[in-house]
């Protein structure tokens, strides 16, 4: 559906303007997405581009981007998503020009029939159009409703902008995204691979990544764009609760990328990452699309695309391939950030309040230290006696399933049997338990215990050992109850210890 927008401009006669609206019936906004600064209006995305088209009530971008060429392109066309109440609306659309003042505004009114809706503006473009950098601020009811910033070049009257910093092509930011990243390995005591994770060059020898990709490693091999690889523990500069961590290694970077503004992200941002596959990397849509803030981890945005444990540690690029992110965000240390978001949402929440396949985390830069050109070194061993690391957990094949429970049900010649399993107990529980049936595939002797951690990966509690001998085709059952009455309200993670090795980790709140 189209409609006509009054302008109010003294320069109406070179622009045209467009304003369309549409319902957009769909799931819930992500619980992390964040509305405005006083605002009734949450903006899920912004997008700018040159041609698109309306399908089944949402509009499909077909050539997003955020550079213009005047004689060239046609129009720009600027979309956002919202969430709000449904009802009748007065929107409102800014055009700010290079220089910030409002050159064109356009109103309209339109009834929303649902909570999630969307619109955009059409700009056409004439050789009057300045060049530099445009912004449409969009406004509903008079709040704040987004704002969308995009460059627009090649007008003959516009002032020389030489010395102002270009936009890059999709093309040229994968390029840059690509000869910038590593994949960092974690390597065991054993030489075993633990796990796989990016990083990308921030200076000679330094790269940037995220806590969580080096957490548990005794060593780390850093494989580079032309098939070298490099091995390194040297670590210059960390913060687990805000999850980055700098390197240093012995090795020119090919690519080295700068930081972007130290201004915060903003909802609606246009950005950038390499989505790492087994199949190859490719590059995705890391718009910013909410916001939040917690006490200790820190800020966190979510991305408009999900992310892979192989591109934890990249970096989110804005519109001239600086880095404006770190990918990952774990909120907690160690902790698996769909179930840590479970357990700071209510308890009868569940992983399902994001889409993980569509939505991401990263820790914004603008959190980051400014990162001396010289620093002691810290190697990967210190971290661990300091505390820093969690033990990597290592799979034992006799254990066939592990989980918490609120209590057990022990019932004459039956097997034990867990009566609710979860992830968020009360003082009023008195206890949680550990339930834990096994299946050996061969004969086995184990010593186990449990360790207690709380967040900040200080031992709470240590149980007294016991020993367990297994035998194939020999089913069993081990409960083990810890009495929380008397344990503070907070986060904690349970390792259950199998012959000095962590086999089971599992995190869980204790609320009051």
């Amino acid at each position: 559906m189209y409609q006509s927008a009054p302008v109010r401009s003294s320069v109406l006669a070179a622009f045209a303007l467009v304003f369309a609206c549409i319902p957009m019936y769909s799931q819930a906004a992500p619980a992390l997405t964040a509305s405005l600064s006083g605002s009734s209006f949450k903006v899920i995305r912004s997008v700018s581009g040159a041609a698109g088209h309306e399908d089944n009530g949402r509009y499909v971008m077909e050539d997003p981007r955020s550079v213009f060429v005047v004689g060239k392109d046609k129009k720009v066309i600027v979309y956002f998503e919202w969430e709000g109440p449904a009802g009748p609306h007065h929107f409102e659309g800014l055009w700010k020009g290079p220089e910030g003042k409002t050159l064109l505004i356009s109103d309209f009114s339109y009834e929303a029939k649902g909570p999630r809706f969307t619109g955009y503006w059409s700009l056409i473009l004439s050789e009057g159009t300045p060049s530099g950098e445009w912004n449409l601020e969009a406004r509903i009811d008079g709040e704040a409703a987004g704002t969308h910033s995009f460059m627009i070049t090649g007008s003959p009257s516009a002032t020389s902008t030489s010395s102002a910093p270009r936009m890059l092509s999709s093309s040229d930011l994968y390029q840059k995204a690509l000869d910038a990243s590593v994949t960092i390995s974690r390597i065991d005591g054993d030489g075993a691979v633990l796990g796989k994770g990016a990083g990308f060059w921030i200076g000679d020898g330094r790269i940037l990544t995220a806590f969580d990709v080096i957490d548990g490693a005794a060593s780390l091999r850093i494989s580079l764009q032309d098939g070298a690889q490099v091995t390194t523990d040297q670590v210059l500069a960390w913060n687990r609760w805000q999850d980055w961590a700098l390197l240093k290694v012995e090795r020119a970077a090919r690519v080295s990328l700068k930081p972007g503004s130290k201004e915060p992200l903003k909802v609606g941002d246009r950005c950038v990452f390499l989505e790492v596959s087994p199949a190859g990397a490719k590059l995705a849509d890391g718009s910013i699309t909410g916001k939040n803030s917690f006490p200790k981890a820190g800020d966190r945005v979510l991305v408009a695309s999900g992310v892979a444990s192989a591109s934890y540690g990249g970096p989110l690029l804005d519109g001239y391939g600086n880095y404006v992110g770190i990918l990952g965000g774990n909120i907690v240390p160690g902790g698996d950030p769909v179930k840590i978001l479970s357990l700071l949402n209510d308890p009868g929440a569940n992983s399902r309040i994001i889409d993980w396949e569509t939505t991401g985390l990263a820790v914004p830069s603008s959190v980051l230290p400014e990162f001396p050109a010289s620093a002691s070194v810290t190697r990967l061993a210190d971290l661990v006696s300091r505390g820093e690391f969690l033990a990597p957990v290592v799979k034992f094949k006799s254990i066939q399933f592990a989980a918490l429970a609120g209590a057990i049900i022990k019932t004459p010649n039956s097997m034990p049997t867990p009566t609710e399993y979860k992830q968020v107990f009360s003082h009023r529980d008195n206890k949680v338990v550990l339930y834990i049936s096994w299946q050996p595939p061969a004969k086995e002797k184990l010593n186990m215990l449990l360790r207690l951690f709380n967040a900040d990966n200080k031992m709470f509690f240590e149980s007294k050992p016991r020993e367990i001998s297994l035998a194939p085709g020999r089913y069993m059952t081990t409960t083990w109850d810890m009495a929380i009455t008397a344990i503070p309200a907070g986060i904690y993670r349970v390792d259950l210890i199998l012959n000095d090795k962590t086999a089971w980790r599992e995190f869980f709140r204790i609320s009051e």
